[in-house]
């Protein structure tokens, strides 16, 4: 049984090592203990500053090689896209700024935006689902091509599509912009049918869609981005189709998932970048020619830069309608033989 003396002695121990430890520090130890921190933090600090000094020298070589790639830009395109009409469609979480650096890039090379329609997160976010698919039961009858509405994931995307590809249609544009729930938002009505679009995603992973418990355990729950492929997908089988923008420097990026389809859509990685600005224009006119190609240095980039001699196909012409069949002409009467006597008019020839 522990008495009270090996509780005292324990205690007179313990004061005793804190009571040397104090004269110590505060005596022989105190200087060089001291030193020792305060080389660590001086080094600390050192280190710091010239990882500071690194970054900004690395932004303003960056910057610059931006400001020298858009002084080029016109000069690099050459008018690639010339007259060729382009609709902007903006996925949730895309940058502003990114925007307005694609519509620039775009006429820069000729191009014109002739439409932009910028997605809510309602668009696809899961807690949405029963009011989507209510939705579109009232859309599939204004789609000029109902075949394309297979779910009614694709019935809204058939819509975006014919809004930017066709034009502009009020009926559709009504429904979607609902004031109580709108799914998207027209920042610039089809001032022209579309020859391709441009899917502009997010800097980051921030395109995901929120994804809630399923309610039937016996079906898995689709995974986040299957929404955003099959969006891209449905716009792609538009005209000449569709490239996604992004960023694919992680796995689960919006262009990382859709390059892993075995459907996949045209990709240019790198968004936010000037780099990767100058490679868009040249991906469309790739993309228009039926060319399907993953660019950029990202995850399942299968080539830097697209094809840069191409020059943009000409558009089929739109179909022609079929003329009307003409009756068959009576053939002309065989002229009579020299001193035969022609009948009257109205009068069959007597017989022979």
């Amino acid at each position: 049984m522990i008495d009270f003396r090996y509780h005292l002695v324990s205690l007179v121990a313990v004061f005793l090592a804190l009571a040397v430890g104090i004269v110590l520090g505060a005596g022989p130890l105190a200087q060089p203990i001291g030193d020792t921190l305060t080389g660590q933090v001086d080094k600390l600090r050192e280190d710091r500053n010239a990882l500071s000094n690194q970054l900004t020298e690395t932004k303003a070589k960056l910057a610059t090689s931006d400001k020298v790639g858009e002084q080029f830009a016109g000069r690099i395109f050459n008018n690639v896209l010339s007259g060729v009409q382009v609709a902007l469609v903006v996925l949730p979480g895309a940058d502003g700024e990114d925007v307005k650096n694609v519509s620039a890039k775009l006429g820069q090379a000729g191009g014109a935006v002739s439409a932009q329609v910028n997605l809510r997160p309602e668009f696809f976010s899961a807690d949405k689902k029963a009011y989507r698919e209510a939705l579109s039961g009232q859309i599939t009858q204004y789609l000029d091509d109902p075949t394309r509405a297979t779910t009614p994931e694709t019935t809204l995307a058939a819509a975006v599509g014919q809004l930017v590809f066709v034009g502009q249609n009020e009926a559709l544009t009504g429904i979607l912009t609902v004031a109580d729930t709108p799914l998207l938002q027209v920042t610039a009505p089809a001032e022209a049918p579309a020859r391709i679009a441009v899917i502009v995603g997010p800097r980051t992973s921030k395109a995901t869609p929120s994804q809630s418990e399923p309610t039937d355990k016996t079906k898995p729950a689709a995974t986040p981005e299957s929404a955003y492929l099959e969006f891209a997908r449905t716009l792609n089988s538009f005209a000449g189709g569709a490239v996604v923008f992004g960023a694919a420097a992680t796995i689960t990026d919006l262009v990382s998932v859709i390059r892993v389809d075995p459907n996949p859509v045209s990709t240019v990685d790198g968004i936010g970048s000037e780099s990767a600005l100058l490679t868009l224009p040249f991906a469309l006119v790739a993309t228009i020619n039926g060319t399907v190609g993953a660019w950029g240095s990202g995850q399942g980039a299968s080539a830097l830069v697209p094809p840069l001699n191409l020059t943009v196909n000409p558009a089929e012409p739109p179909a022609q309608p079929s003329q009307p069949s003409q009756p068959a002409q009576p053939a002309p009467p065989a002229p009579a033989a020299p001193g035969a006597s022609q009948p009257p008019a109205g009068q069959a020839p007597p017989a022979a």
